[in-house]
C-alpha cells in the first residue's frame, strides 16, 4: 500500500492510457515521474507530472536511474503503428523488461502492468499478446509485487467507428454481433490508482466499462451521434486473416493488428462492468471536432 505523496514512475505517459494514469495517479495525491522520449510531448498533462525523466526505454542503459526513489512504476508502454520499426517484440516486451529491470534495481515496492483481456489465451494467436504476456510473466516471477490490468479496449480505439461513420460507412468485421464493453482512460487510471493503495490488490483485474454493445451497435451509435442513417458494410474475418499471415514475414506488427481486427470480429471481449465513462457521451464529444 502506498502512501500519499509516493513517487511513481509512469511509462508511456505520452500515451493514451499512460496520460490518463498519470493524470489519476496526480489527482490522488500521487507524485509522479514521467517517462518519455520527448518531453514536450507532455505538456498536455501539465502540472501532472512533477518530474520527466527523458530516455528511450528499447534502450535499457539510457534508464539507468528512472526508478531512484520511486515506491512504484507504471507501465502501459506499447507499439500503435503499423510500421515495421520498432517491432512489438522491441517495445511491448524488451522496453517494458527494461522498465522491470530498472525498478527492481531500485527497489521499487509496485508494478502495475497494461496487458489484453485473455491474453493467456490469446497469447497463442496474437504477437502482441504473446509480448506482454512475456512481461506479465517476469512480473509473476519477480519480488516485486505485481497487478496486472487487463482491459477490453480502450475509447479511443472505438473512435474509428465515428471517424468511418463520419466519411460514409461504417466496416464491421465478421457479422457485427460479438460484443465487448470499452474502457475510457479515466477509468483504467482509476484501477491503477486502485492497484497502488490497496494492501491486498489482485494480481490480475480484468477491466472493462460500464456499457456493453456488439459491434454493430456500436456502428449504429456512431450514426446516431452524428445525425445520420447509418451505413454498415462488413469484412469476412477470413478475409482478415489471410492478409494478416501474408502481412507477417515483411511486418510483424502490421500483421498482429490485422490478426486483432479478425479476433474481434470472432469472439466477445466483455469483461465485469465497471467504470463511470460511457461511450455514447465520449463520441459526441469527439464528433464536435469532426463537424467543426
Amino acid at each position: 500500500m502506498l502512501e500519499e505523496g509516493a513517487l511513481v514512475v509512469v511509462g508511456g505517459a505520452t500515451g493514451y492510457c499512460g496520460g490518463h494514469v498519470a493524470r489519476a495517479l496526480h489527482e490522488a495525491g500521487f507524485r509522479v515521474r514521467a517517462l518519455a522520449r520527448d518531453g514536450s510531448k507532455l505538456k498536455a498533462l501539465g502540472e501532472c507530472c512533477d518530474e520527466v525523466f527523458e530516455a528511450r526505454a528499447t534502450e535499457a542503459e539510457t534508464l539507468r536511474g528512472l526508478c531512484d526513489g520511486a515506491s512504484a512504476l507504471f507501465s502501459s508502454i506499447g507499439v500503435r503503428s503499423f510500421g515495421r520499426k520498432p517491432t512489438i517484440w522491441d517495445v511491448d516486451r524488451d522496453a517494458n523488461l527494461n522498465l522491470l529491470r530498472e525498478a527492481e534495481r531500485a527497489g521499487v515496492d509496485r508494478v502495475v502492468f497494461v496487458s489484453v483481456l485473455r491474453g493467456d489465451e490469446l497469447r497463442r494467436e496474437l504477437a502482441v499478446a504473446e509480448a506482454r504476456e512475456q512481461v506479465a510473466d517476469a512480473i509473476e516471477a519477480s519480488d516485486v509485487v505485481g497487478t496486472i490490468l487487463r482491459p477490453t479496449g480502450f475509447f479511443n480505439d472505438m473512435e474509428e467507428f465515428l471517424r468511418m461513420a463520419h466519411k460514409g460507412r461504417c466496416w464491421l468485421i465478421g457479422d457485427g454481433e460479438k460484443r465487448i464493453n470499452p474502457i475510457h482512460g479515466a477509468d483504467i487510471g482509476a484501477a491503477a490508482v486502485e492497484a497502488l493503495k490497496s494492501a491486498d490488490a489482485p494480481r490480475s483485474v480484468d477491466l472493462g466499462g460500464p456499457d456493453t454493445f456488439s459491434f454493430r451497435e456500436i456502428g449504429e451509435l456512431a450514426f446516431r451521434v452524428l445525425g445520420t442513417p447509418p451505413r454498415l458494410g462488413r469484412v469476412p474475418t477470413w478475409v482478415l486473416r489471410s492478409a494478416a499471415s501474408v502481412t507477417r514475414p515483411f511486418n510483424i506488427n502490421a500483421a498482429t493488428f490485422i490478426k486483432m481486427f479478425a479476433c474481434a470480429g470472432s469472439s466477445d471481449a466483455v469483461a465485469p462492468e465497471g467504470g463511470t465513462h460511457h461511450l455514447e457521451h465520449h463520441f459526441r464529444t469527439v464528433a464536435q471536432t469532426l463537424t467543426a
